[in-house]
């Protein structure tokens, strides 16, 4: 009896696993978050080490493909932010506009906008921060690729609106 309780048990279990895969949809919302609470938390260190600092020329042309706004390396942000430049103020500061004083500390922005696509084996997904106050003349994308099994920051776009 015992035995067929755990049996039981083990095949409802089995039956409540999330129907949605690591690389899916629901895991660009989970990122979205992720990144969310560490730019609210200004933990600079761990949101610049997401960035993925090389892609194969495939996975390169592949985006092109997909005519991805490819407007910042992450070179050039890395750079910015440890040197508390433009994007560090945009981003990061104590400034007024600055993102960080409009996310939730435990991650996730109400207003967000999540669009994942997967071509070619390849999947990207553009986190699009709104405008969030009057002072701030663009919106924000932060673009990430899922590779390796994670996924990974690729550029930062600010989008006139």
């Amino acid at each position: 009896m015992k035995k067929i309780f755990i049996l039981i048990i083990i095949l409802f279990a089995i039956s409540c696993k999330k129907e949605y895969s690591a690389d899916g949809e629901y895991s660009a919302y989970e990122y979205e978050a992720y990144i969310s609470k560490l730019i609210a938390n200004r933990d600079t260190l761990e949101f610049t080490s997401n960035f993925v600092l090389s892609l194969d020329e495939n996975i390169v042309n592949t985006l092109n493909e997909m005519n991805l706004i490819y407007e910042l390396t992450p070179a050039n942000i890395i750079e910015s932010i440890r040197n508390r430049g433009a994007l560090y103020q945009r981003i990061f500061s104590d400034n007024d506009d600055s993102l960080c004083n409009y996310l939730p500390k435990d991650g996730g922005y109400y207003d967000v906008n999540v669009t994942y696509r997967k071509y070619k084996d390849i999947i990207i997904s553009q986190i699009e921060y709104p405008s969030f106050n009057k002072i701030s003349e663009n919106s924000m994308e932060l673009v990430a690729v899922y590779l390796n099994d994670k996924w990974n920051l690729i550029t930062i776009n600010f989008l006139n609106i």
